[in-house]
């Protein structure tokens, strides 16, 4: 019976000194992230949250290898976040059709913006999770006049919102 104590103290020390001889990066197993608005005693975070970060790569200059493509990302679509107050609009709660954006949503004096995502602020002043147009974002109510469904953006109408929307270059 001491003999087996022994040898698990032997594999239990062996095994603190293999550990030990690993990298400080590989003992790691919590890594730590920065925490956008950590809420303070479980509140929702109070203000705007940062705009993320939109990253637009460089034009290719010059291909040192000779085996590159020469990329023109001059005709992508401009895409944009905008922080918007309520419409007014009761337009917005016009059925499921994807078009309504293109003939509702005007910024910087043009129309055919395509609204790729979106959250809302409810009245609570909390934000709502992220919506994708014609992915997630079909309203659990429904038009009560017309009985027909509706997205989510039909709260742009009332509500504050953000959306992610791009416009195609001419």
């Amino acid at each position: 019976m001491a003999r087996l104590a022994t040898r698990a103290l032997v594999a239990f020390a062996g095994s603190c000194l293999l550990f030990a001889a690993l990298p400080v990066a590989a003992q790691s197993v919590s890594p730590t992230y920065p925490r956008p608005f950590p809420p303070v005693n479980n509140d929702p975070p109070v203000g705007r949250p940062p705009q993320p970060v939109v990253v637009r790569p460089q034009p290719q200059q010059s291909c040192p290898t000779g085996d590159c493509v020469a990329h023109n990302i001059t005709t992508q679509d401009e895409c944009s976040m905008f922080d918007r107050q309520a419409t007014g609009d009761a337009r917005w709660a016009a059925g499921l059709s994807l078009d309504i954006d293109g003939e509702l949503f005007a910024e910087r004096g043009m129309r055919q913006w395509n609204v790729q995502a979106y959250r809302l602020r409810w009245f609570n002043g909390a934000w709502s999770g992220w919506y994708v147009a014609g992915v997630n974002d079909i309203d659990h109510k429904y038009n009560p006049g017309a009985n027909t469904m509706r997205r989510m953006w039909s709260y742009f109408a009332d509500h504050e919102h953000q959306v992610l929307a791009c416009h195609r270059r001419q």
